[in-house]
């Protein structure tokens, strides 16, 4: 009888000192965004749907943070509302 608890309080022992090993939460995907009228809208999303109903190529467009525009070939500027269905 005092074997079969010493095998026990060892084999419990034994399965608490093992080191539980911390499941990794899986990193977010960072979406860079840009901001327009206040509000936060993803960047490559954004500059596909302008190019889609402005007919200008996605690869000419460039955003002005400051002035909240869209620049084609660093020379004609487009505003956003002007395409883009925004939030209000």
């Amino acid at each position: 009888m005092k074997r079969y608890l010493m095998f026990i309080a060892l084999l419990g022992l034994g399965f608490c000192a093992c080191k539980k090993e911390q499941a990794a939460e899986p990193e977010k995907p960072t979406v860079e965004t840009i901001k327009i009228a206040g509000h936060d809208y993803p960047k490559d999303s954004t500059f596909t749907v302008f190019a889609k109903y402005s007919g200008l190529p996605k690869e000419d467009l460039k955003f002005l943070q400051d002035e909240e525009v869209f620049i084609y070939k660093d020379y004609l500027k487009v505003l956003p509302s002007d395409y883009l269905t925004l939030k209000k």
